[in-house]
């Protein structure tokens, strides 16, 4: 097999202005493989100086903290507006808006909490008792069984179980822990825009969009692992970039246990895998939820297969879309919500998200058939992600968030027009979301809204954006058959 590789120098404007090949590689079938994507290569690692070797042992940590604080004081500064912002909500809300002097809190927490506090006694099977309403891998409740700990330890109040109070001190806690978990996802987004040699001006107003998404999933909902998890999984992605599969694998196994919605993106990426790698990397990645799920079996296995494999939502308290039709009806029953008793549908949600599944299947063998360049490769993971806004029967806004924040992303390298368009449009569905409309037409904004940002973010150009220093100009490897 004979690839000629291509050394092509382009302008800051990405325009070729010089195209030379260099000494053709033969690649034999039988001792090694193409890799899929056309990705990078791992990055080599420099000392504190800049160069390899340079530095003693005690300048280079202090040295790669501050270079990390220099190159990440954005995210920082996004992180500290979420968290003042988000106190502020807590404490204040309910005071001002409803004339109630309560804390306001995430809808969610509390059954999270519960959950949290279940693991930290060792009952994995309680994650999924009556009340905590949780339905996926409890990899965020692993996370929180310390701070659940130091609740109990503190004496903290907590709207827990049959306890409601309007001051929930454990709140104070809680919060704040929510939106830093949150505030990965601005971080990761950041990283992936540095790696694409996007602009300062245009990665501060990429983080100041992704805090304003990420910021309600956190303190409105109390569902931070929605973006801690697609941040987990960004990092995979630019493992993957790397070629660095192992790290990859790991890093997307924790990622799927935090919120196994990012596990549609196993398929893409064993199709971009080598073939030595795939089984491997479908381990890794599936390591993690298979024994965190085995442990809740053990301790309470109806209560786990009912959640888990049924995946009950409420059509009434959520967004019904046009799939619930399709959805078969699990029970019928009834709640009281702010002293109103309120009739509930709840249907299985499992079967419509195979639609999505299934797609994400496709994609992933369209990668093995047709492999990617990185860009193209990070495109088709939004893509997938965002399947769950199209096919989902039980709609919920926080659910847009993570396809929202890598698109975002993917549309910073692009022009400013574009970029600022999918910045208004991914801030205009994000507050529309929380309207309850007719399901037909609050379905078919977010499908327009969604799919048109994720049309802004499509790479134009076929070139990987990775690129290399080279005396001030950017340098991009190309395999051409």
């Amino acid at each position: 097999m004979r690839h000629d590789i291509i050394r092509m120098v382009v302008n800051s404007d990405d325009e070729a202005v010089d195209v030379t090949p260099m000494a053709p590689v033969t690649i034999s079938s039988a001792s090694a493989e193409v890799e899929r994507p056309c990705v990078g290569a791992a990055r080599p690692e420099t000392g504190a100086g800049g160069q390899d070797g340079e530095g003693t042992a005690a300048q280079r940590p202090s040295s790669h903290v501050a270079s990390w604080l220099s190159r990440r004081r954005w995210p920082i500064a996004t992180t500290v507006m979420m968290l003042g912002v988000g106190i502020a909500y807590l404490l204040f809300f309910g005071a001002v808006v409803h004339h109630r002097p309560i804390w306001t809190t995430g809808g969610d927490l509390w059954g999270i909490t519960q959950a949290a506090q279940a693991v930290a006694r060792g009952r994995f099977g309680g994650v999924y008792d009556s009340g905590t309403f949780v339905l996926s891998v409890p990899g965020m409740e692993v996370l929180l069984a310390p701070v659940a700990k130091v609740v109990a330890w503190a004496n903290f109040t907590a709207n827990v179980g049959p306890y409601r109070y309007d001051h929930p001190t454990a709140a104070l806690l809680l919060v704040p822990v929510e939106i830093l978990a949150a505030s990965t996802a601005v971080f990761a987004g950041d990283a992936l825009a540095e790696r694409w040699k996007v602009g300062t001006g245009r990665r501060v107003g990429l983080c100041l969009v992704i805090g304003a998404v990420a910021w309600p999933v956190a303190v409105v909902w109390g569902h931070a692992e929605d973006c801690l998890s697609v941040a987990i999984a960004i990092y995979a992605l630019m493992a993957v970039l790397d070629a660095r599969w192992v790290q990859a694998g790991w890093l997307l196994g924790f990622a799927i246990a935090v919120q196994p919605l990012v596990g549609l993106l196993v398929p893409l990426l064993v199709g971009a895998a080598p073939g030595g790698r795939r089984v491997g990397f479908v381990l890794r990645s599936a390591a993690l939820s298979v024994a965190l799920v085995s442990m809740a079996l053990i301790d309470d296995t109806s209560a786990t297969l009912h959640a888990v494999l049924q995946q009950p939502a409420p059509i009434e308290l959520n967004h019904g879309t046009p799939w619930a039709a399709l959805s078969p009806v699990v029970a019928h029953t009834s709640i009281v919500v702010d002293g109103v008793r309120r009739h509930l549908t709840i249907v299985a949600g499992g079967p419509a998200r195979l639609i999505y599944l299934a797609l994400a299947v496709l994609v992933g063998v369209v990668v093995w058939r047709r492999p990617q360049t990185s860009v193209r490769l990070v495109w088709l993971a939004g893509l997938v992600l965002v399947g769950r806004c199209f096919f989902e029967a039980v709609m919920t806004p926080y659910y847009l968030a993570p396809p929202l924040i890598l698109c975002l992303v993917l549309a910073a390298r692009h022009s400013t027009r574009r970029f600022i368009s999918a910045v208004i449009l991914a801030l205009a569905v994000t507050v529309f979301a929380y309207f309850h409309l007719g399901s037909w037409v609050w379905w078919l904004c977010v499908v327009a809204s969604m799919a048109t940002i994720v049309v802004l973010a499509y790479p134009l150009s076929d070139v990987s954006p990775t690129h290399e220093r080279d005396g001030g100009r950017h340098v991009t490897r190309a395999m051409v058959p």
